[in-house]
């Protein structure tokens, strides 16, 4: 009895570290060089603006592996939990190396740089020249838009501006000429974020043996 006790101690103490913690993270791209190289093993730190709540039983570590089984897998995608955050200590801001989740596919988790950002309540002027930037932002609150002439229409409504429900975040690799980000899906919304990166934890030169490949001067080097 004392052992089952202990066991789930360790599984719930774990489950709380991948949630409110953190968690590794792989670097299979350049498109962050020259500050994350491809091999790179970075800390995803979920306690900087506090850990995102599971949305779905497919978000929970450990329980995630019952969405396996296809019937499951299947219930599982009607969920939606409503989405809640922990508290943090920070909030994303210019500058910040962010990982979140790809818009196109919400199981990959993409790593840039926050260029741009958009406050919740900030008001957003639309018009024809500014409505290429903003379009997946309105869209990703749920919004249909269309343009009629020389009018912006939100909802079967003329507008001239808008006011973002949550924060927005324009994301880019450092990289620019490498790299799959905000230029080509547009805004990041507040939602989509899993953490900060603050430093890698190690580094491996791809296609190398082991003790070769180790870069040892990146080992716990701090992101800038």
């Amino acid at each position: 009895m004392k052992i089952g006790k202990n066991i789930l101690l360790l599984l719930f103490v774990c489950l709380f570290i991948r949630i409110a913690v953190g968690e590794p993270c792989f670097i299979p791209s350049e498109s962050m060089e020259p500050t994350l190289l491809s091999g790179d093993r970075i800390w995803i730190n979920k306690l900087a603006y506090g850990g995102k709540l599971p949305t779905r039983w497919a978000d929970i570590p450990l329980f995630n592996v019952f969405t396996w089984i296809r019937p499951l897998r299947i219930a599982d995608e009607q969920n939606e939990w409503k989405y809640h955050r922990l508290p943090g200590y920070t909030y994303p801001k210019l500058g910040d190396i962010v990982v979140f989740n790809s818009p196109s596919n919400p199981q990959l988790l993409l790593v840039k740089r926050i260029v741009q950002v958009i406050e919740k309540g900030d008001t957003l002027i639309i018009n024809r020249n500014t409505l290429p930037l903003y379009r997946s932002l309105i869209i990703r609150e749920d919004n249909k838009v269309s343009e009629l002439k020389s009018h912006i229409i939100i909802n079967g409504k003329h507008v001239s501006f808008y006011t973002p429900k949550q924060s927005f975040y324009f994301m880019e690799g450092d990289n620019h000429d490498n790299s799959h980000d905000s230029r080509i899906f547009g805004f990041i919304p507040e939602e989509a974020i899993i953490g900060k990166s603050d430093f890698v934890l190690f580094s491996l030169t791809p296609q190398k043996s082991f003790w070769k490949s180790i870069r040892w001067e990146r080992i716990l080097g701090q992101l800038r």
